[in-house]
């Protein structure tokens, strides 16, 4: 960090990337063309062999917000979002990922609703799917607008349910959600295993309110090329390289099931009294089995 903290920008987007040569421009284009201007964008490359590097140079030499960091390996996806992280400075952070698209007011209304609600941690936009080309992607899974409860027991309980149900896409859209930078800190960041983006967003619940701004200025991409894309496929030899691209898998199943053991944890500290806790874990464990049976 700098050590002129009032040089320090109100925001800090962080781009993690990977071979996004394909959808990068249209990326940072989205992401410079914002109403709010206090922020800095920071790209940091995972090592691309396609073409990202001229692309982020070519932005970085005509705006100084933009700062590149490549890596001199690929470090493996969480690690690379991690790492973006904690480069930035400022006092909100929001990852952007990479083939998503955003409308102007992106920071402008998420900065709004952080700054008035202290007890508000993320704040994320309503958002639309899109295709590859770009095109509407309508998903049977899509949710409606999801209103948090000010009790962290029972927030906990909404997040459970949302999280292994027909909303779970809705992860995809709160991990791009602008967040107060110091609770980030606070958490564990993004671990190195499959739907370690649940573990985190449960660390964030445990400290305060997400809220949903109603203007929508998000618009996330599906499509086969994507980082989340094997866990849908349940290819998890797949996932498991984005994560470990020079380590093959020692075990797998136990590797997959990380997530339950540390969402065992964060619903361990959500509840006022034993009580509370055994039922948000076993709310939880009948949610797990559900999923992990065969259909």
């Amino acid at each position: 960090m700098s050590d002129h903290q009032g040089s320090w920008p109100t925001v800090s987007v962080g781009v993690p990337v990977y071979n996004g040569e394909a959808y990068l421009r249209q990326t940072l284009d989205a992401l410079l063309d914002q109403s709010f201007p206090d922020f800095e964008l920071i790209v940091c490359d995972n090592a691309s062999t396609d073409g990202t590097p001229g692309v982020v140079e070519e932005f970085a030499a005509r705006d100084p917000r933009v700062r590149y960091v490549r890596n001199p390996r690929n470090i493996g996806l969480a690690r690379n979002f991690n790492r973006v992280f904690q480069l930035s400075r400022g006092r909100y952070f929001r990852w952007a990922m990479a083939d998503d698209l955003v409308g102007p007011t992106n920071l402008a209304d998420c900065v709004a609703a952080l700054e008035a609600d202290p007890g508000v941690v993320l704040a994320v936009p309503a958002w639309d799917l899109i295709d590859a080309d770009g095109r509407p992607a309508r998903d049977a899974r899509e949710p409606g607008r999801f209103s948090w409860d000010e009790d962290v027991t029972r927030r906990m309980a909404q997040f459970v349910d949302m999280i292994n149900g027909p909303a779970s896409i809705a992860v995809l859209a709160y991990l791009s959600g602008l967040v107060r930078s110091e609770a980030l800190w606070a958490t564990d960041q993004l671990g190195s295993y499959p739907c370690s983006d649940h573990v985190l967003l449960g660390q964030l619940l445990l400290q305060g309110r997400f809220v949903e701004v109603p203007t929508p200025s998000l618009r996330v991409r599906l499509h086969e090329a994507s980082a989340g894309h094997g866990i849908g496929t349940g290819d998890y030899a797949a996932v498991h390289r984005t994560f470990f691209p020079d380590t093959p898998p020692a075990h797998l199943l136990r590797w997959r099931t990380t997530r339950y053991r540390k969402m065992w944890s964060v619903l361990r500290a959500a509840g006022r009294d034993s009580a509370q806790r055994r039922a948000l874990r076993a709310r939880y464990a009948r949610a797990s089995v559900a999923e992990l049976l065969p259909t």
